[in-house]
């Protein structure tokens, strides 16, 4: 934690020959038309301007940032702060400021924790800039009494530089071997056969050089790929070769439910995350790609009605 401090700026009054001794020069001299300086104006004193600042909070506050399973579909992350004196903490805003994420997340409403306690504000994650290095970042929390706490967060489960993962790794594979986009699938919302999803792949230009491959695409804790017979498979074979410049490729994923309880279905936090290995310039690259939310949804609605039928 640390208290704003306002800056002071001054303004500087020029030099010049004070009025008395230009008068002594004329008279010893006797330089026809030397007339006489005007009178010198007073000195501006120097002035102060003034800026708003918010007091340093004397609360002890532990800040944190994680990321929850509940968090990674959606594209969350936690501020978690610990109160850690002796009264109850009131959060008005909280921000969260990160060399890794293109904009600033906010959090406008208040949040109450009384002394002892900890609570994690949820902040949804920006776009990440993907930018190589060690990743900078602040927390700051306005609160109700206008002071200010801002500080460093910790990184408890050693989740930090990893956060943007996701999301980099599949941009760079579309920069430097092939975009990859889920189009329309067929979900049967009754739930009568098996769903099956289509993931385009999309060659970056070039002429014709081998730029890497698409491996298979993992089964999830929720759905399974099946084979040509409806046969369970722990992954899809795929193997395809990707040539830079070549036309688009759309692979089809049938399947099936993975589990049939309902609090699996009700509960689901990454069950339509799908990991799809390849292979970029030579070396094996594991790619994390949710289906949008409209195709989540119908997936959850079917793997329902699939294990009712």
């Amino acid at each position: 934690m640390r208290r704003r401090a306002g800056v002071s700026r001054t303004r500087a009054v020029p030099s010049s020959v004070p009025a008395a001794l230009s008068v002594v020069l004329c008279a010893v001299l006797g330089v026809a038309g030397c007339a006489t300086a005007p009178a010198e104006p007073d000195p501006v004193p120097e002035t102060t301007v003034p800026q708003t600042t918010a007091p340093e909070a004397t609360v002890p506050v532990l800040l944190e940032i994680v990321q929850l399973r509940g968090d990674v579909a959606g594209g969350f992350v936690e501020l978690r702060v610990t109160n850690e004196g002796t009264d109850e903490l009131v959060i008005e805003r909280a921000a969260y400021d990160s060399s890794a994420w293109s904009t600033t997340m906010t959090r406008v409403d208040e949040a109450r924790i009384p002394a002892g306690a900890r609570r994690n504000l949820r902040l949804q994650l920006p776009e990440p800039t993907c930018e190589p290095g060690p990743v900078e970042h602040r927390a700051t929390l306005e609160l109700a009494d206008g002071s200010v706490v801002e500080g460093e967060p910790q990184d408890p489960l050693g989740q930090l530089d990893a956060l943007d993962d996701r999301v980099c790794d599949v941009r760079a594979f579309a920069r430097d071997v092939a975009g990859l986009a889920w189009l329309a699938p067929d979900i049967p919302a009754d739930g009568s056969r098996a769903a099956v999803l289509r993931l385009e792949v999309s060659p970056a230009p070039g002429g014709g050089e081998r730029l890497g491959s698409i491996d298979d695409v993992a089964a999830t804790v929720l759905l399974t790929p099946t084979d040509a017979r409806g046969g369970r498979l722990e992954a899809l074979p795929v193997a395809l070769e990707i040539v830079a410049g070549a036309a688009p490729t759309v692979i089809e994923v049938p399947l099936a439910p993975g589990r049939c309880d309902l609090h699996a279905v009700a509960e689901d936090k990454q069950g339509t995350i799908f990991r799809i290995r390849a292979t970029a310039a030579g070396e094996p690259v594991d790619l994390l790609v949710p289906v949008p939310d409209d195709q989540r949804d119908a997936l959850l609605g079917w793997v329902v009605a699939r294990c009712a039928g």
